[in-house]
């Protein structure tokens, strides 16, 4: 049996329920970090396909669209129509290649202040560090890190 066809592990009542809230609680400043980051996108006039590719470009490091996609865990096809219109912007830029068929993406100038931007409104009052002290944070920091490195491990 494979990993991702795997059944996990019967889990006793109590771990259930610890589980039941952790989703629970999790899900609550998911929320507030979802609208705080849709507001701070709609005040730079930018959708979230067009804020994750600004956040993931680098203005000295041509991507591929291919692995502009994968960064962004989207159909290129999407990421195609987000660059457009960060390339209309002067956001970004698009580069050929030996291989006419790839087009690498480049953080213009614009586009790394408008990320700056982004960035700092984001930072703001951020939901997820609202009221925790300088220990409470760097424990959510290291949670966090782990669970990004377990996901960058799943299939």
């Amino acid at each position: 049996m494979t990993q991702a066809t795997e059944k996990p592990a019967q889990e006793s009542p109590a771990e259930e329920e610890i589980t039941r809230e952790i989703v629970t609680l999790a899900n609550e400043p998911v929320g507030r970090i979802w609208v705080q980051m849709q507001t701070r996108m709609a005040e730079l006039n930018l959708s979230a396909p067009e804020a994750k590719a600004l956040q993931s470009l680098e203005p000295d490091r041509p991507l591929s669209m291919r692995e502009l996609a994968a960064r962004l865990h989207a159909n290129p096809s999407n990421v195609t129509v987000s660059i457009g219109r960060l390339e209309a912007r002067g956001l970004v830029c698009r580069q050929g290649t030996g291989d006419r068929r790839v087009k690498n993406v480049l953080l213009t100038a614009s586009g790394l202040a408008m990320r700056q931007r982004l960035e700092a409104r984001l930072f703001e009052d951020h939901p997820a560090l609202s009221g925790l002290s300088a220990s409470q944070r760097e424990a959510l920091r290291r949670i966090l890190r782990r669970l990004s490195q377990h996901a960058s491990q799943t299939p």
